[in-house]
């Protein structure tokens, strides 16, 4: 450990520790100078003030002092690494304090292996601070090159009603014309792939009524030598000639690519051949990802690997085949979202970390990756070679820190899948679920009861908006439930048990009452409200809802009931009588999840309704799903001759929208609107409940 100088920082009330460390570390031939701090309230302005390279705390191997250093250390300066000192200590004491946030559990009785483990902490933490010098470093020289280079050309088009009228010499470049003669005057729709045209058309469309905002589109542009380049295009309206055009540009990326600070990351975190990160790197990522739960929803890991490849790498040669990963792994990227994380995990294998609405959605986000490669002509110098996946798909429970088992579980599945053939998506198997939900219930079902009993539900509202520029508030309403901590806890994870316990009745009045006082509040336009299927079958809700409007002063119209097509489905004749009454006593009414039945028409023809909301699984890949599109325009031109008004659930990126825009959806909600974190929250509902929760007796009016 020789060097100059190291700074420590040492928590201990026993100034003796603080001698003692010094001392061994010298005799190593260190030159240390230890910084002692008797209370943990001092350790935040001690991590200021004195920038140590090794924190030392001296404990008995108590988890929750641990966890509060590593958390006060992780607020501060989070690189640090936190070495605790104690006696006696063990396999699983050393896991404790690893789990608790320490780098390691070292003890006074084993001098070497201290100083061992103070050396490997010490090493690490200099090699990331020099790396982040150098990632400075390369920023700024970043910065200045683009300065210089400043002057480099976007391609720019402008276009009106959907004709190109003017370009400059970027765009043409772009699309290989050596200018824009031979594109002036022709439809913009004849230089973009197939698949991307209805992307760009709903854009446009939207950008001329001025109700597309600044997000860019992902599209392929289509050379004059018939290449694919894939774009991205940010569209406004503007004026041209004196009328309204819209203005298409490209951002030039040639001064990012030869970046200092991208070469750096590239070559320390990414594959060279696919940019996506390497094993180790996307291992870190996914890790410190999974120690908070998803934003909403549910989490999957999904494993994929292309079929019988050797056979193809046999017969065009390992640099060809090479190639098809590159465009393999393309194809993977074009279809992740923002939030998603990928990685190529091995020589053949390629893993994304992906959030969607709920299960359905990830499993259609998966079916579209393995049609998509399929479809795919993998084209290498003058052949074409068709390509096949399989890919294992893994949920990832809230707070799981089992990477491994994860990953694991996500191989097996993948692995059960190329057995049977491949070209298919494989969920992962969870070994003995039955008592592995028996153990969770028993959990949840007490954790929903002291909540009911504490007043520790909470509504949040997620906006629906208008695609057409209709005026008014609307938003639907998601449940969720607080800790003791006052953490929140989605619903996605106790929904489920409450369902199995006979609960949702109860919390489904809850979420009525609630949503009752929120909008005589707030007065919005319209709020929706979830109805699960107890309540679909209860005989006493009407009764109950008409008490609960009796000489207020709320207008019930802006209550809009909504229930899954799958609850309608199951109980038809319940749901027809339950809507004539709730229309009766003039709530609104919607149905939710709608188009994954075998017969979804059906609920059109037996079930009067205001809104019908088109399931979120649809919206997966809609951009490239020619099929999807032609699914959810029927869907909306048969709602359209009753007069009833669409909203796509689930919405997530611009390219859907823009797809939903030309069909002629009305309205969408999801997390490209805005996440349910951040949205409109009622934190003061807290009247006292006009019904209860008792183990013996099930009371709900």
């Amino acid at each position: 450990m020789s060097q100059a100088h190291v700074s420590l920082l040492v928590l201990t009330d026993v100034e003796e520790n603080v001698k003692f460390l010094n001392r061994i570390l010298r005799n190593l031939g260190a030159t240390v100078q230890c910084h002692w701090i008797d209370s943990i309230d001092r350790l935040t302005g001690a991590l200021e003030k004195h920038s140590p390279e090794l924190l030392w705390l001296f404990s008995d191997g108590d988890a929750a002092e641990i966890k509060r250093v590593a958390q006060l250390r992780k607020g501060g300066t989070p690189m640090v690494p936190l070495l605790v000192v104690g006696e006696n200590i063990d396999e699983s004491s050393i896991a404790a304090a690893i789990q608790a946030g320490a780098q390691d559990l070292v003890s006074v009785q084993h001098v070497e292996r201290l100083c061992s483990v103070a050396y490997r902490e010490l090493h690490a933490f200099q090699l990331k601070q020099a790396l982040n010098e150098t990632l400075l470093s390369a920023a700024q020289y970043r910065h200045q090159l683009t300065a210089l280079k400043a002057g480099t050309e976007d391609a720019v088009a402008c276009a009106q009603e959907g004709i190109l009228v003017e370009m400059n010499s970027a765009w043409a470049q772009l699309f290989g014309h050596d200018n824009g003669d031979a594109m002036r005057g022709l439809p913009i729709m004849d230089f973009f792939e197939p698949s991307s045209q209805t992307t760009l058309k709903g854009g446009l469309i939207a950008c001329t009524k001025d109700q597309w905002d600044s997000t860019p589109l992902r599209v392929t542009a289509l050379t004059k030598a018939g290449s694919a380049v894939p774009v991205e295009v940010w569209l406004k309206r503007s004026v041209f000639d004196g009328d309204t055009a819209i203005r298409l540009t490209v951002p030039s990326t040639r001064p990012q690519s030869t970046a200092p600070q991208q070469l750096v990351e590239e070559a320390v975190h990414r594959d060279p051949i696919t940019g996506f990160y390497h094993r180790r790197h996307f291992i870190e990522l996914l890790t410190k990802r999974l120690e908070s739960s998803p934003r909403g929803g549910v989490r999957f890991l999904a494993y994929l690997r292309p079929d019988k490849f050797g056979e193809i790498k046999d017969d065009i040669g390992p640099l060809a085949s090479e190639a098809i990963l590159v465009q393999l792994a393309e194809v993977i990227r074009r279809l992740t979202q923002t939030n998603d994380l990928y990685g190529r995990f091995g020589g053949l294998v390629f893993t994304v970390l992906l959030e969607r609405g709920t299960v359905r959605d990830a499993e259609a986000w998966a079916e579209n990756v393995i049609v998509a490669i399929s479809d795919h002509l993998f084209e290498i110098a003058d052949r074409t070679v068709n390509v096949t996946c399989t890919l294992g798909l893994s949920e990832v429970s809230s707070g799981a820190n089992r990477v491994e088992s994860v990953l694991i579980d996500a191989e097996q599945a993948n692995n059960r899948g190329r057995k049977r053939g491949g070209n298919q998506v494989v969920l992962a198997e969870i070994a003995d679920e039955g008592t592995r939900v028996r153990r969770s219930d028993i959990i949840w079902v007490e954790k929903i009861r002291s909540a009911l009993m504490d007043d520790r539900f909470r509504l949040i509202h997620l906006p629906i908006v208008s695609l057409h520029g209709k005026q008014g508030d609307r938003f639907d309403t998601v449940l969720r439930m607080l800790d003791k901590k006052g953490e929140e806890i989605p619903a996605g994870e106790f929904m489920p048990a409450a369902g199995r316990h006979e609960m949702l009745r109860t919390l489904d009045r809850w979420v009525i009452d609630a949503s009752i006082v929120f909008s005589r509040k707030h007065q919005p336009d319209q709020v929706f409200v979830k109805l699960s299927m107890n309540s679909v079958v209860d005989k006493t809700l009407l009764d109950w809802l008409e008490k609960e409007v009796e000489g207020s002063s709320i207008d019930t119209s802006s209550i809009c009931f909504q229930v899954s097509a799958e609850e309608i489905t199951r109980h038809l004749a319940q749901a027809k009588t339950l809507v004539s009454g709730l229309r009766s006593l003039g709530f609104s009414f919607a149905v939710e999840h709608f188009g994954i039945d075998h017969d979804p028409i059906k609920i059109l023809s037996n079930i009067p309704m205001q809104y019908l909301k088109i399931d979120g699984s649809l919206m997966q890949g809609l951009s490239d799903n020619q099929t999807h599109q032609e699914t959810v325009q029927r869907f909306i031109n048969a709602a359209r001759q009753k007069g009833i008004e669409t909203i796509a659930e689930r919405v997530e990126d611009a390219n859907t929208m823009a797809v939903l825009f030309q069909l002629g959806v009305s309205y969408m909600q999801g997390y490209y609107v805005q996440e349910a974190e951040v949205i409109l929250e009622d934190p003061e509902i807290t009247r006292e409940p006009d019904f209860e929760w008792s183990p013996e007796n099930k009371k709900t009016g």
